[in-house]
């Protein structure tokens, strides 16, 4: 055959495989990279670059070539169970030698699991046995792809997470940014948001009644503008109900765990947006408009959007962060068995924030960018503790300002606000 019809068909196949890959780009990889793989995906040992198809160093791939051209047989000592334990190992920031640890025929499966292609080689098998095993490679080339397929890697766990927690904000973002209309106010109670389908509209709220009396005090009358906090309290509500664990705790549960991430996860949208999307340094409703707090300290308001900007959060250390703060076990009210089911989703979030600390900032800086994300959560609870116990002075001295004037008329709020912040 010509060379050259060899060479052009050899460059289509590389493109279009090219361009598969590109239609496959993981969510995180779209943010620069300006890093060679640092670790071998086999052994844990320094990677110096890509071999075969996969993040290797020099002794897997010497290793991974030798076998396949010499065809061996090689059997596990210990039932295929050489990598038991070094999983945990890993997640402790603590990175085993697993060359050392490891059998041949398990360090073979992990290579074969990691994505290393033994078709790659293009060395001419030296044995019969290698022949043999070539040819078999080559007639199960189907199957293996099926296989591997099947494999769930930390790169997956970590792409499927993202693209879940990137859809559940997509869809709550219109929520967030509408704001319910000047003197309306939504009558439901938390149980009864819960309790019902997901609604994403501010026009789909049932029951969405225009306040019969403006709150009045003296000869003044204010009604209050478009509520944003009420909305925002929503988007965070109805993102609950879009995790795993919701359709598997109950109602009593999703109370108890509402009444306390609700503000926190607010608070997070609001800072994430003014900076992200507003690229203020003070916090901004939707409109543009600056929130004006009661508090007489404006710097309580905005101690979630600080540590934001002083720490540079990107939107997917953002998403997992608020997912974390969303997914807490130990929320008093919530039963025994729903804390399971809650801590299972949290620890997958967890592991997918380290797993993308290391990929974007190696395994030197990785682990220190998690305690850095994870440093915030303390200054966000406390801004929710403060914002509560805030809201129930204010409720007392505004109900007795009524009291004092003979007028118990009901400020234009919601009760689903004002029982979250109770609480």
């Amino acid at each position: 055959m010509n060379p050259s019809t060899l060479s052009s068909k050899k460059t289509g196949q590389v493109s279009k495989s090219k361009l598969r890959r590109r239609k496959q780009l993981k969510p995180y990889k779209e943010l620069p990279q300006n890093q060679t793989p640092s670790k071998c995906r086999v052994c844990g040992n320094p990677a110096i670059g890509y071999h075969y198809g996969a993040p290797s160093c020099n002794g897997c791939k010497i290793f991974f070539r030798r076998v396949i051209v010499t065809g061996r047989k090689i059997v596990c000592p210990k039932d295929n169970n050489c990598f038991y334990g070094i999983e945990v190992l890993e997640l402790l920031f603590f990175s085993p030698d697993m060359s050392k640890r490891i059998c041949r025929a398990c360090r073979l499966k992990k290579c074969l699991e990691v994505g290393m292609n033994a078709l790659a080689i293009e060395a001419e098998a030296i044995s019969d046995e290698g022949k043999a095993l070539r040819n078999e490679l080559m007639r199960g080339k189907e199957t293996i792809a099926v296989v591997s397929s099947l494999i769930v890697t930390e790169e997956d766990l970590l792409d499927r997470t993202i693209r879940q927690l990137k859809l559940i904000e997509s869809k709550i973002e219109p929520l967030h940014r509408a704001g319910v209309p000047p003197g309306y106010r939504d009558v439901r109670h938390l149980e009864e948001i819960l309790d019902a389908p997901v609604t994403l509209n501010i026009s789909d709220i049932p029951n969405l009644k225009l306040c019969s009396h403006p709150c009045t005090l003296g000869n003044s009358t204010y009604r209050k503008p478009v509520n944003y906090e009420h909305s925002s309290f929503l988007a965070a509500i109805e993102s609950s109900k879009m995790f795993d664990f919701s359709s598997k705790i109950d109602l009593d549960s999703k109370v108890a765990l509402m009444k306390h991430t609700t503000v926190i996860c607010s608070n997070m949208m609001n800072a994430y947006f003014s900076m992200n999307e507003m690229k203020s340094d003070v916090l901004l409703y939707p409109d543009g408009s600056h929130i004006k707090p009661s508090i007489g300290d404006v710097k309580l308001l905005q101690k979630t959007l600080f540590s934001f900007l002083n720490n540079k959060v990107d939107n997917i250390e953002y998403l997992l962060l608020k997912a974390i703060m969303m997914c807490n076990p130990v929320v008093h009210g919530i039963n025994l068995e729903d804390q399971k089911t809650i801590e299972i989703e949290r620890n997958r979030i967890m592991k997918s924030l380290l797993s993308y600390s290391l990929f974007q900032h190696g395994t030197l800086h990785g682990p220190s960018r998690v305690a850095e994300i994870l440093a915030l959560a303390p200054i966000i609870e406390n801004q929710s503790k403060h914002q509560k116990d805030f809201h129930v002075y204010l409720n007392a001295k505004h109900f007795q300002e009524h009291l004092n004037q003979g007028q118990l008329v009901r400020k234009c709020i919601s009760y689903s606000y004002d029982g979250i912040l109770e609480s």
